[in-house]
């Protein structure tokens, strides 16, 4: 065998396990969909993410062992060790993962459950703390009063409230 067959079929085998890699690294986001469901729009910016990463991680690649000349041979192998991988591997290490990432999420829920609970109190104790700032500080300032004035004014309004009219037989 040629020393440049030999080089070629060493291309050949680092590119079937760069198409192994590259199906793994999928395989954290397929793990990730799993654990935490999301929206399609999530699913597709994760999707564009991953192609523009496997597009930059292969140029390197290509640019580092072959000196930047695509083959053929090379896009076969990178496709055949992902195929091998996908039939193989991929599964067990997408079910495995999912159920560690739930299991995880599960136990660090606990705390987190705890954490909601208690912004949710801070939330509506701020949520309190600015009606009654409001009504404090900021009643009659529509009408241009100070809040004097109007304390004032509700107190005239209050004695012309208590004081009883006349009746029809009384003299003023």
């Amino acid at each position: 065998m040629s020393a440049y067959l030999r080089e070629e079929l060493i291309l050949f085998a680092k590119a079937f396990w760069q198409g192994a890699f590259l199906l793994l690294v999928y395989d954290l986001f397929r793990i990730l969909r799993r654990a935490v469901p999301h929206g399609r729009a999530l699913a597709a910016l994760e999707d564009i993410s991953y192609w523009i990463f496997c597009a930059f991680y292969l140029l390197g690649y290509f640019y580092r062992e072959n000196s930047g000349e695509l083959r053929g041979y090379l896009f076969a192998g990178i496709l055949l060790g992902a195929l091998a991988c996908y039939f193989s591997l991929s599964r067990i290490v997408v079910a495995c993962g999912a159920r560690l990432l739930q299991a995880c999420g599960k136990i660090l829920g606990i705390p987190l459950k705890k954490i909601k609970k208690g912004t949710k109190r801070l939330k509506f104790r701020m949520f309190r703390f600015k009606i009654y700032w409001y009504k404090k500080f900021h009643v009659g300032k529509e009408s241009g009063l100070s809040r004097r004035q109007n304390k004032d004014r509700k107190h005239e309004k209050r004695k012309k409230q208590k004081q009883p009219e006349n009746s029809p037989g009384q003299a003023e």
